[in-house]
């Protein structure tokens, strides 16, 4: 954290320093089983989290349902990969407001995929996700890699640069 630039050191702090009102569990993806991320739930979260990133500065219909069919496609593939799940719900009402998608492959953990609601999108889930996944590689044994995954747009690439 030391060698963050400043404004992210100040980001990540917030997101750490204000209690958190989700819990996170860990939910390992199974053989020949579905997904624990196989639920409504979880694809209600992809298509907010899509319909917000896609089509939200857009009164187009054509954006939203572009955005639905990215999500669409997106839910089918995160529920087909291996992993581990880390899945947030509201501490409150218990519902799924986010889920991080990671792959261990040798020496390198990789956040593959995450889906936030609008609502965590406001309260640093993502930042959390970020500071835990850095946090167990460092806890790991024969880890020395995070990656962060991939992007869907160069804003946010950007982003994962500087953490």
């Amino acid at each position: 954290v030391q060698t963050l630039p400043r404004g992210c050191k100040r980001t990540l702090k917030k997101a750490l320093q204000q209690p958190p009102n989700f819990t996170v569990t860990a939910k390992p993806i199974p053989n020949n089983a579905p997904a624990p991320h196989s639920s409504l739930a979880h694809f209600r979260c992809v298509v907010e989290h899509e319909v917000r990133l896609l089509a939200s500065s857009s009164s187009s219909p054509e954006d939203f349902f572009d955005a639905l069919a990215e999500a669409v496609s997106r839910y089918i593939g995160t529920t087909r990969m291996a992993g581990e799940i880390r899945e947030y719900r509201d501490a409150d009402t218990g519902r799924v407001i986010a889920f991080a998608h990671e792959v261990r492959k040798g020496r390198t953990i990789r956040g593959q995929w995450f889906y936030a609601t609008d609502a965590a999108s406001k309260s640093y889930v993502w930042f959390h996700s970020v500071h835990s996944i850095v946090e167990r590689a460092i806890q790991a044994d024969g880890v020395d890699v995070v990656d962060l995954g991939p992007s869907g747009s160069d804003a946010f690439s950007q982003l994962k640069a500087r953490y």
